[in-house]
């Protein structure tokens, strides 16, 4: 037998106590003085034999009850507890995560399924097992303990994210209803960014004993690509970099597509996030950063990019039948190089955004909540969203539309104050030359702008973006703001004769096409793991899922236009719509989730504050021994208290017991004089 707390077995000089508070509390009884003795029966040998019994017995049971409690707080484990006739269900939760395929040979990997072996080794023949991976991959309760090693033996590390508490919750639902001795084992390399995301209100009540396996290694440094996206200049994009280590580290960091391949060196600081901007010599769509270090974790190092899930430039026109989306629409196709699809305000929480290159609201209605959080996570992902403010906006409602709660965050570049109609008629005195928007006129820009004037505009405050273009009374008619991957242009007046004629003028075409052939358009992009949700034609059958290995799965479009698949792996996958009409495509970039290359651990004493419904063991990888006498720890704790609650019992009863005769034999004692 072994304990897991074995310090507390110094506790078991308390034993002490008891002896000690019986040798100093005898008393000793006073003198009293007699004329004679020959009146007073002398006290029979057996009545003090018994009394020496009686509290010998006491002593025994409160020594016994201090040694017990003592026993049961260290914690006893042994493999032959012949108490455990129980039946007993075990489930294992292995974390299988994009962080446990760190090291040069998946040394965490190795140590995960080293550790499996053992609390399998461990087991009493016939015990219920389960396995349930954090992938979400479950093995069904079993006895047949070679069946459950040789799937642990056979699996691989994943490249999703970690989903410990869905696993938890898992495992307290297959353990709810189950009778006997329940354990959970959770073998992880504990990193810290995933058990940060528990809730531990929301979890699920475990009354199974836990425990955790530590099975990580010291790993001082990681580098990790958090993120790659295009900026709304041409061919130029930003790729962010983490250095989760304590010292600088000198990399090369290469882009590609299938025919391209350019390469930069550079140097990202310790326990910084760094962004290094590219150029590329050619508009790519399909693109693949990759860290070229020798790195602990692999899989963290390539972050794959889709721009413009179709492959298209497309446009989303919003809007009413009048004369402002008449220029804006003509305005835009002209251009040639990009299609405008029309659309209604209320049809767009029912649409896939991604495929177009921009999104643009002429003099558009309130905005309903569903279609802004659309909208907004459109914006977020690096779509870019073109605002022109008319006659039906209400500035108080526009203002608490594009108000997002959730974040604290005010969407647009700022809010609108209320319309204003000019007296005279206002021109153009101030324009950014720098921004791309203008960059191919530079300081021309101004010139071409001369003879556009304007009748009325929105006044604007609080102001969160950049103002691009100032009228001469100060109004600014244009402002820009970056919001997450994507960008938002307000104008603060809508391309109608009432309100200026700025869309009768060659600039306003040439404005919006050089606006939409620089921006970046949307990228298409998700997490290994998640789950993808595809919208394709009503007419498809099926839908064909095409993995980066050329690897296809069959999906039957049972709802006629929406169908959802969960990528494994990294990379490019498309989507193919079979239909009379033609075949439609629609690809997504897949990237491992960044927090998978932290190397932070979470403290044990966190861990508790989390689980801390839980009665809960730790056992390092470097201790792994102790898990064959993990078998029996809760189970056996459980017996030594219950064994300390019947000594209690038993020592209550007899002393009460014991004073009770006592008085009884003084009252029946006759009183000779």
């Amino acid at each position: 037998m072994g304990f897991l707390q074995p310090v507390f077995l110094w506790g078991l000089a308390g034993i002490s106590v008891p002896v000690l508070i019986h040798l100093f509390s005898r008393k000793k009884s006073p003198p009293y003085f007699f004329s004679t003795l020959k009146f007073i029966k002398l006290t029979q040998k057996k009545t003090i034999r018994r009394q020496k019994i009686e509290e010998l017995i006491v002593l025994l049971l409160r020594t016994a009850i201090v040694a017990c409690l003592f026993i049961a707080i260290a914690q006893p484990v042994s493999k032959k507890f012949f108490l455990a006739e129980k039946e007993n269900w075990v489930v294992l939760i292995l974390d299988d995560s994009a962080s446990m395929s760190a090291g040069s040979s998946n040394d965490v990997w190795k140590n995960l399924q080293s550790a499996s072996e053992k609390i399998l080794a461990s087991l009493k023949k016939g015990t219920h097992i389960s396995v349930i991976f954090s992938s979400g991959k479950t093995i069904p309760f079993t006895t047949i303990v070679e069946d459950v090693a040789r799937e642990i033996r056979e699996s691989k590390p994943g490249f999703h994210g970690n989903t410990m508490q869905l696993a938890l919750d898992k495992a307290s639902s297959m353990l709810e209803k189950k009778s006997g001795y329940q354990r959970i084992f959770i073998v992880s390399d504990l990193q810290k960014q995933t058990w940060e995301k528990i809730e531990s209100s929301g979890l699920k009540k475990i009354n199974a004993d836990i425990i955790i396996v530590d099975v990580s290694e010291n790993y001082q440094s990681n580098l990790t690509i958090k993120d790659f996206y295009p900026l709304p200049v041409k061919n130029t994009y930003v790729c962010s970099i983490i250095n989760w280590g304590n010292q600088d580290v000198t990399a090369e960091l290469k882009i590609s597509d299938r025919d391209y391949e350019t390469a930069k060196h550079l140097t990202i600081e310790k326990g910084k996030t760094t962004e290094i901007e590219i150029k590329t010599e050619k508009d790519l769509q399909s693109l693949k950063a990759e860290l070229l270090y020798p790195d602990i974790l692999k899989p963290d190092n390539c972050f794959f990019l889709q721009r413009e899930a179709s492959g298209e430039k497309k446009v989303l026109l919003i809007g009413s039948d009048d004369t402002s989306i008449f220029y804006t629409r003509s305005s835009v196709a002209s251009a040639g190089t990009i299609s405008v699809e029309m659309g209604k305000q209320e049809e767009i929480p029912s649409m896939q955004l991604e495929k177009y290159r921009a999104i643009i609201f002429v003099n558009p209605q309130r905005m309903e909540l569903p279609t802004r959080n659309k909208i907004a996570e459109y914006v977020f992902n690096g779509g870019t969203l073109i605002y022109f403010a008319g006659e039906r906006i209400v500035p108080d409602d526009f203002n608490s539309d594009w108000y997002i709660k959730e974040k604290n965050a005010f969407l647009m570049p700022a809010k609108l104050s209320n319309k204003s109609d000019f007296i005279r008629p206002a021109r153009i005195v101030w324009v950014a030359t720098g921004h791309p928007l203008f960059g191919e006129f530079g300081e021309k820009t101004l010139d071409y702008l001369k003879t556009i004037s304007f009748n009325s505009c929105f006044s604007i405050k609080e102001i969160t973006g950049d103002i691009l273009i100032r009228l001469d009374n100060g109004y600014p008619a244009l402002c820009e703001k970056k919001t997450g991957k994507g960008r938002i242009f307000l104008f603060t007046f809508t391309p109608a004769s009432s309100w200026t004629n700025f869309q009768t003028k060659p600039f306003f075409p040439v404005m919006m096409t050089v606006m939409l052939e620089y921006l970046s358009g949307s990228v298409s992009t998700a997490y290994a793991g998640s789950n993808i949700v595809v919208k394709g034609s009503e007419n498809a059958d099926i839908v064909t899922i095409i993995n980066p290995d050329g690897k296809t799965e069959i999906i039957q479009n049972k709802n006629k236009n929406t169908v959802s698949f969960t990528p494994d792996t990294p990379g490019i996958w498309m989507a193919q719509f079979n239909s009379p009409s033609g075949l439609q495509k629609q690809i997504t970039a897949v990237n491992v989730p960044w927090t998978e290359g932290s190397t932070e651990k979470i403290s044990y004493g966190e861990l508790r504050s989390i689980l801390k419904k839980s009665h809960i063991n730790f056992i390092n990888k470097d201790s792994t021994e102790k898990i064959i006498e993990q078998t029996t720890g809760g189970q056996m704790m459980i017996f030594f208290l219950e064994i300390s609650l019947l000594l209690l019992m038993a020592e209550l009863i007899l002393s009460n017991l014991f004073v009770l005769l006592r008085e009884k034999g003084v009252k029946n004692v006759p009183h000779k004089i």
